[in-house]
């Protein structure tokens, strides 16, 4: 009689050893589920403004450019994108003039996407005097890696 307890001591104890892994394994995933549906939904509604932004250039608020300088986010220039007309090719770099009158260099690269509408062209399509936004980041000698560059219609 006492072997047969104790042989189902080690096998309760199994099952509640696996049942707790079990538990945990499943929290684990749950966490990471709320995690990543959270930071979809912050991207998802952010997207809109975020956009914007990277194109249009910052919000200046209701007074408008007129406070001290670098009250406003107008001190750095936006190093994610550029939007503009190209004025100087030289692959694989381009050089364009954006709104702002600021030129930024971008770096085109094998991986960049190079849209016109939805058919996708080559980066040598492009010529001086074409608008352009670009969307990519910054690098350690401060020109902008594309990842996508759209050409727009003037």
């Amino acid at each position: 009689m006492t072997y047969l307890k104790n042989l189902s001591r080690p096998k309760i104890f199994q099952l509640v050893i696996g049942l707790i892994i079990a538990l945990v394994v499943l929290l684990v995933t749950f966490q990471a589920g709320r995690f990543i549906g959270f930071r979809q939904a912050v991207f998802s509604g952010h997207f809109g403004d975020n956009y914007y932004r990277a194109i249009n250039g910052p919000d200046h608020g209701p007074l408008g450019n007129t406070g001290p300088r670098g009250f406003w986010s107008d001190d750095l220039p936006n190093s994610h994108g550029a939007a503009g007309k190209i004025i100087k090719i030289n692959l694989p770099t381009l050089v364009v003039i954006c709104p702002d009158n600021l030129e930024k260099v971008i770096k085109v690269g094998d991986d960049t996407i190079v849209r016109r509408w939805r058919e996708s062209i080559k980066a040598s399509d492009l010529k001086v005097g074409d608008f352009i936004v670009t969307i990519g980041g910054a690098d350690d000698n401060s020109q902008i890696v594309a990842k996508l560059i759209r050409l727009l219609p003037l």
